[in-house]
């Protein structure tokens, strides 16, 4: 069974990402088999409240040949 990544564990990476403050990173990246629609929600209204980019990738796409060359 491969777990996905769900809505809370967005809201503790976010948690992160704003404690560093305004100067912090403004971009970052969650690596996994899977998310849940709620997580790409979350990420999508992070972003509207914060203007910070969460970018969802799944191991499948790190490991596509096609999706590599264009990193």
């Amino acid at each position: 069974m491969i777990c996905r990544v769900r809505r809370r564990d967005i809201d503790a990476y976010q948690a992160v990402m704003e404690r560093e403050g305004e100067g912090g990173r403004q971009r970052g990246f969650f690596v996994s088999f899977g998310y849940t629609k709620d997580a790409f929600d979350e990420c999508t209204r992070f972003q509207k409240r914060t203007g910070r980019i969460i970018k969802l990738l799944t191991v499948q796409e790190i490991l596509d040949e096609e999706h590599v060359q264009k990193m």
